[in-house]
């Protein structure tokens, strides 16, 4: 959000408001146009948001504050996290907890697709399952598609961005924070926390089989609980450090931090790695996922090894960035991490490959949905619950099809239907 907020404040005055304080806080005012306000309350946050022209929310929102809703302001929804599938994965041991949860956030997120005017997501391919769920729920009908046949103005894609700004260091790094990797080590990033949908046990078992052969190969996770205090360190983070200790690699080839790395601080951990990984099962939740952890990987011009079936992974393969490599398959880890590990010739072309990658997804692109609607900001048409239409209604539309004798010949049918 910070990051959309300085691209936008060049045309628009911005307000980034958060009701948490938090341990990392951005410089809170940047400009007389662009403001952060941290820790606020309700009541001021409802002051902000009266004064707006535009509201631009995340996650559940209106559950919390259901007035933003009320306001008749424009209303922007970001998408980028279709996050139902999470809740399935995170849950699925806990029946209870996973239908209260499901039930609950999937009415918070009708809501906010049946409040706002505009939508975005990370990708096209979210943007098909958007649609899809628009039109399931009645709000892609014959209104919207004469307001927009393309749906671009109901929904877009502005996905998660980077900094056109070539990343460098700016303090201590992963070799400062775990003393036993040394500047022979060849160093595989894990970048960011170990939810539940993530597959870090097959990554941990690769390195653990190499470890047998040679001791030159370190893992490290930079985060593995979130920042966000309301979040409880998930149960894969759990077994991973279990796993690590059960192969006898915790601390020797696999290692992580426990404190969670801040965003500016990111960059001195990325370019003291020489390769990323980020790995996954085969869930419904990956198909439509958008790690952007592999964002910043790119930015750092990384070589990338991941597990296959998102878009992300798939565009990494076909531009040669790295490696897309099959769910759960230990020996394909193992023998992916060598080839980066040796081969320094395709190491270094798959690093200059992620650098030009990353190129696609500057901040300044995706940016632009927001800022063409901030310019003309408008209200999509309201939407109408879906009924079924009365004999008076659906007479009416046969006489506008064909006239009188459609209409006759419509009773006709009917009636030789009703007599059989």
């Amino acid at each position: 959000m910070i990051e959309l907020a300085r691209q936008m404040h060049d045309e628009f005055d911005i307000t980034v408001f958060s009701p948490y304080g938090g341990e990392n806080k951005f410089q809170l005012t940047e400009s007389d146009k662009f403001h952060v306000i941290v820790g606020a309350s309700r009541s001021e946050l409802m002051e902000i948001a009266q004064r707006a022209d535009v509201l631009f929310i995340q996650a559940n929102v209106l559950k919390q504050y259901p007035r933003l809703g009320r306001m008749e302001k424009f209303l922007i929804v970001d998408l980028y996290d279709p996050y139902l599938f999470s809740l399935l994965v995170q849950y699925q041991d806990d029946p209870a907890t996973a239908s209260s949860s499901y039930r609950l956030m999937h009415q918070v997120l009708e809501k906010h697709m049946l409040t706002a005017d505009f939508f975005v997501c990370a990708s096209e391919r979210q943007r098909d399952y958007w649609i899809g769920r628009f039109c399931a729920l009645g709000r892609v009908d014959p209104a919207m598609y004469k307001f927009d046949p393309s749906l671009r103005k109901l929904i877009d894609v502005a996905a998660f961005g980077l900094s056109e700004q070539m990343p460098e260091k700016s303090g201590k790094g992963l070799r400062t924070d775990f003393k036993q990797i040394t500047d022979k080590d060849f160093v595989l990033l894990w970048g960011g926390g170990v939810w539940d949908w993530f597959d870090p046990l097959t990554v941990i078992k690769a390195v653990s089989q190499l470890s047998h052969k040679r001791d030159d190969i370190k893992l490290v996770f930079m985060g593995i609980k979130s920042p966000n205090p309301k979040v409880p360190l998930m149960q894969m983070a759990v077994k991973a450090q279990s796993l690590a200790a059960e192969l006898g690699v915790l601390n020797k080839s696999v290692f992580f931090s426990e404190q969670w790395i801040p965003y500016e601080q990111r960059v001195n951990y990325l370019l003291e790695a020489d390769a990323a990984v980020s790995a996954h099962y085969d869930l419904i939740e990956t198909r439509f996922s958008f790690r952007t952890r592999i964002l910043d990987y790119l930015w750092a011009g990384l070589p990338i090894l991941t597990t296959g079936g998102d878009q992300l992974a798939e565009m990494i393969d076909a531009r040669q960035a790295g490696i897309a490599i099959d769910y759960e398959d230990i020996s394909g880890w193992a023998a992916a991490i060598e080839k980066l590990a040796d081969d320094g010739t395709f190491k270094n072309a798959c690093a200059a490959n992620s650098s030009q990658l990353a190129k696609e997804f500057y901040w300044s692109k995706s940016a632009q949905p927001l800022k063409k609607f901030c310019r003309a900001p408008y209200h999509t048409p309201a939407f109408e619950k879906v009924t079924m239409p009365s004999i008076v209604e659906r007479a009416h539309a046969v006489y506008s099809r064909g006239g009188k004798e459609l209409v006759l010949k419509r009773i006709k049918e009917l009636s030789k239907d009703l007599l059989k």
